[in-house]
């Protein structure tokens, strides 16, 4: 009976050793889990707090540029009513905008509660010319707390007074609250002397309690790692480096980054709670029969994984190299531009593109980039820029022509997409596929230029004129002008009948050489028939005398040119041009009533002398 009791309490035993084993082994593990849930929350914070306060101190340099603009606007106007006109128009964006003389006194606006005579904030503005955050909230008349941007007010090249903008604190709250994916983080602006500058609902929450000094928090707190005291947080702050922070606040746990602002000497913090990262796991863990269970279902769940992910390499090895042979067949490279901080990385065989190797840039190296690109297609900078920032599609194209070589070019087609950050919706990378093209693009573009040109000048055909012209009637906008120039060769006949066709074709191609040089790229300069030509130049002026003097010094100009003479031995032609001008209407988007009006224009020309030019007049 002993004997079989030993035998029934070493099992029991054996048992409860390994229940305990286990028990032991998944707080363990669990223990571990969670810090390294906690490194790595720590890493994400960091990568997400660098992201964010060059977002925030973005907000700042994009209200700066606004309040500069202001100021650029109010040089040279010392009548109230205009100035307080001005100051109107940029309370869309500012919550407040004033205006401070050299007395110290205010000339324009509200008057703010701030003193810049203190501390020198005054002299940096005025003497310095810098532009200043001002260092403590400023309260409103509306009671509400803002911040106040300084710049400098000029007055012939010397500071007349500092214009003031002021943006709510409210709505930088609302900034900071738009950080983070959970309830348990936060961020908020504090300054060198631990005062919070801005919070938001979330602060108070993860914190637990409302609090005006960040510093009287913290020397509540148990603090960890090498920041270990509050006198070590000060110093770190003072400093002016980015640095993390770990602590333990009525009893929750607390990861945190402090990154330094180009404001204002202010720190963005970032915080975030970690003592429940896996509470809920744990707690599940905790039952050692439902963990075994669990752990078999694992186990075959990883070797039933190992298996997929063995099959799974082979097939995307397969795949790598079916792209990298589809690729090499393409002749197409992978471009990558990453945006904060700025890198671009090309992945592909450069050399064989471009005749260079493979090199990463990094910070303003990025931008020596356009070197490569041909001087006509340098606008692919704006047109990339612009859908960075504003672009409203989701693709970007274009076709470009980039050095191949040491005085060659090639061209190729760019096709890519914006990479933006799942939470805070910024951008974060643009990458691109660019493809060889030049042969397929170089036939095109002789196609389209046999299609539209004439074949004997080069320039514009009939119907090609007619359909340019026509498109730029419908986009004249504002102050610019559409102007539409005929010219008929005088004496003409004369050349083909005396000197023969050869000359005829000379006299008409050194015509539409000569209108080409005359005007610039952006006009369209066409062949109608015969010795007959048109051009449609787009003016912008501001009043109609500029535009007259334009037009004037253009038609005497065509007038000059086209007085030549053309001889074959002893046989001499004189020939010269008659010109015939419309201006056309604001409304007028018909091509054949702006012809008949130049038409009518011209006829007068030929009926008064030729060798004139004259403007049609309704």
């Amino acid at each position: 009976m002993r004997e079989k009791r030993w035998s029934y309490c070493k099992y029991y035993f054996t048992v409860l050793l390994i229940v305990l084993f286990s028990i032991v082994s998944i707080m363990a593990i669990s223990h571990d889990m969670n810090g390294s849930t906690t490194e790595l929350a720590a890493r994400n914070l960091g990568d997400a707090a660098r992201m964010f306060t060059a977002h925030f101190d973005d907000m700042f340099t994009q209200n700066f540029y606004h309040l500069q603009q202001l100021g650029k606007q109010l040089k040279g106007t010392d009548y109230l009513p205009d100035m307080q006109a001005a100051l109107e128009d940029y309370k869309t964006i500012f919550h407040s905008v004033e205006v401070m003389g050299l007395d110290g006194n205010w000339k324009c606006g509200d008057e703010l509660d701030v003193e810049l005579k203190q501390g020198g904030v005054f002299d940096s503005i005025v003497f310095d010319k810098a532009n200043v955050v001002y260092s403590k909230k400023i309260n409103e008349e509306d009671n509400e707390e803002s911040i106040g941007l300084c710049v400098p007010l000029e007055q012939n090249g010397e500071a007349a007074g500092v214009l003031i903008g002021t943006i709510a604190v409210s709505k930088i709250n609302e900034l900071m609250d738009s950080w983070g994916y959970t309830d348990e983080d936060c961020a908020f602006v504090v300054n060198i002397q631990g005062n919070c500058m801005s919070s938001g609902e979330k602060f108070n929450k993860v914190l637990g309690e409302k609090t005006t000094n960040y510093f009287t928090c913290l020397s509540n707190s148990d603090l960890e790692g090498e920041i270990s005291s509050i006198s070590k947080f000060e110093r770190a702050f003072l400093e002016g480096d980015p640095f993390p922070i770990r602590y333990s606040y009525v009893g929750k746990e607390y990861i945190g980054e402090f990154y330094p602002s180009n404001y204002g000497n202010w720190y963005v913090g970032f915080i975030e709670r970690t003592d429940n990262l896996y509470q809920d796991w744990v707690s599940f863990s905790g039952k050692t029969i439902a963990f075994l269970v669990i752990t078999s279902i694992l186990w075959i769940g990883v070797l039933v994984f190992t298996i997929y992910a063995i099959y799974n390499k082979v097939f995307l090895q397969t795949e790598l190299e079916r792209y990298t042979i589809v690729h090499n067949l393409e002749q197409s490279i992978i471009l990558e531009m990453r945006f904060s901080p700025r890198r671009l990385e090309f992945f592909g065989d450069t050399k064989e593109m471009f005749g260079v190797e493979n090199v990463v840039l990094n910070g303003e190296e990025v931008f020596d980039i356009y070197k490569y690109v041909h001087e006509d297609d340098q606008s692919v900078r704006g047109r990339l820029h612009h859908f960075y920032d504003e672009g409203e599609e989701s693709v970007f194209t274009a076709e470009i022509r980039i050095k191949n070589g040491v005085d060659s070019y090639g061209w190729y087609r760019i096709s890519g997409t914006v990479i933006k950050d799942k939470h805070l919706g910024i951008n974060t990378k643009f990458v691109a596929k660019i493809s060889n093209a030049d042969q397929q693009i170089s036939e095109e573009k002789d196609l389209v230029q046999r299609a539209e040109n004439d074949l004997l000048t080069g320039i514009l055909n009939k119907k090609t004129m007619e359909e340019k012209v026509s498109g730029a009637l419908k986009e004249i906008k504002g102050n610019n002008h559409c102007i539409f120039f005929m010219v008929d060769l005088d004496n003409f006949k004369n050349v083909n009948d005396k000197l023969g066709h050869i000359y005829g074709d000379k006299a008409i191609v050194d015509t539409a050489h000569l209108l080409t040089e005359l005007f610039p790229n952006n006009a369209y300069v066409g062949r109608l028939g015969g010795d007959e030509f048109a051009v449609c130049a787009i003016y912008d002026a501001f009043d109609k005398e500029s535009m007259i003097n334009y037009i004037k010094k253009k038609a005497d100009k065509i007038c000059e040119v086209n007085r030549r003479t053309y001889a074959n031995g002893n046989v001499s032609v004189d020939i010269s041009s008659s010109v015939g001008i419309a201006i056309a209407p604001d409304s007028e988007q018909n091509f054949e009533i702006v012809y008949k009006m130049a038409d009518s224009a011209l006829y007068r020309s030929k009926n008064g002398g030729k060798n004139c030019y004259h403007i049609y007049q309704s």
